[in-house]
């Protein structure tokens, strides 16, 4: 089973931002960030996820640097700690009003990268709207 967390972020060059990661660089980047506790526990986690996950490496599962099929990340179920990780990133966007969803799918698409926590997959085009 793989997992993905989502938002319904809108960063502030009206661009819709799914991933949490991003949703939450926005607010720390914008200065939206209002409370010391956050901003620290952002770091902490940031530096957690910068040691502890990969960055995948191919994002498309075609030869041409223009494919619009670009894929998505997905946790896989096995990777716990990270996976609680992301919980404590909830949180934090939580009280900014930020709204995550949870996606699980047994099959995410067209699988580019694969590491031991994560795929990166191209999502089938049935799919597409429920999972970006």
């Amino acid at each position: 089973m793989y997992l993905r967390f989502t938002t319904q972020f809108i960063n502030p060059y009206g661009e819709l931002e799914t991933g949490v990661f991003m949703a939450l660089k926005y607010l720390r980047d914008d200065h939206s960030l209002t409370k010391d506790d956050d901003i620290n526990k952002l770091k902490e986690l940031s530096g957690w996820f910068n040691r502890n996950l990969e960055k995948p490496t191919r994002f498309s599962n075609g030869a041409s640097k223009y494919n619009a099929n670009v894929s998505l990340s997905w946790f896989k179920d096995s990777a716990k700690e990270h996976i609680k990780k992301i919980q404590d990133l909830i949180e934090i966007a939580e009280h900014y009003d930020i709204v995550i969803d949870r996606i699980a799918s047994k099959n995410p698409g067209y699988i580019v990268f694969e590491d031991e926590y994560q795929v990166s997959a191209v999502p089938f085009k049935t799919d597409r709207k429920r999972v970006i």
